[in-house]
C-alpha cells in the first residue's frame, strides 16, 4: 500500500501494530499476514520486536481478538515470499508467537483510516487493489457494514425502487381479462 501520511499527526508516535478483520478465526496467524507484516517492517518506524498484528474474528454472536508478533524466522520467510504471496511455500507456526493483550481503558489510541472514509473493501473487492494510493486521517473507522462500504447494496435497492414505482408499486394479476 502506497500512503501518504501526515507527519503531524505521526510526530512523536511509535506504531504498535495493524488489525486484520475476518469473519472466522483461524487457529494460527494467516500466511499472507506473516507476509504484509514484514512489508510494514520494511518501514523504520516499525520494530519487529513491539509491533503486532491483532486478528479481529466476527465469530456468531461474538468477537474474537488475538495478538500476535512475528519471529525471527517469520520476518525472514515473509520477506522471501512478498513477490509469491499467492501460493507460499514452507508456512510454520514458528513464524509467530501468539502474545498477551491487555485491553484496558486506561490508555488511549487513535486510528487513521483512509481519508475518503472507506476502509472495508469486504463488500467491494474488485476495487481494492494494493497498488493503491491514498491519504491517511486520523478519524473514527466507519462501522464494518456502513453504506459507504456498499455502494453496490445501496445502488440495487434504488433500482428496484425504481422498477416498483414504474409498475404502480404493485404486483398484480388482472384475474377477469
Amino acid at each position: 500500500y502506497q500512503r501518504r501520511v501526515h507527519g503531524e499527526f505521526l510526530k512523536d508516535m511509535e506504531p504498535l501494530g495493524w488489525i486484520h478483520t475476518q469473519p472466522n478465526e483461524l487457529p494460527q496467524l494467516s500466511p499472507m499476514d506473516v507476509i504484509n507484516h514484514a512489508k510494514l517492517l520494511e518501514h523504520k518506524a516499525w520494530s519487529l520486536e513491539t509491533t503486532v498484528v491483532i486478528t479481529c474474528s466476527f465469530t456468531p454472536g461474538s468477537c474474537s481478538l488475538t495478538a500476535y508478533k512475528l519471529t525471527d524466522t517469520g520476518l525472514e520467510w515473509g520477506n522471501q515470499h512478498k513477490g509469491n504471496p499467492t501460493n507460499p511455500q514452507g508456512y510454520m507456526p514458528s513464524h509467530y508467537e501468539k502474545v498477551q493483550m491487555l485491553l484496558s481503558d486506561r490508555f488511549m489510541g487513535f486510528f487513521m483510516t483512509p481519508d475518503e472514509g472507506s476502509w472495508n473493501y469486504n463488500f467491494q473487492a474488485g476495487s481494492h487493489s494494493q497498488n493503491m494510493k491514498y491519504d491517511i486521517t486520523l478519524a473514527s473507522p466507519k462501522p464494518f457494514y456502513h453504506e459507504l462500504h456498499r455502494p453496490s447494496h445501496f445502488l440495487n435497492f434504488s433500482n428496484v425502487e425504481e422498477n416498483l414505482l414504474a409498475n404502480d408499486g404493485a404486483d398484480r394479476e388482472d384475474l377477469f381479462s
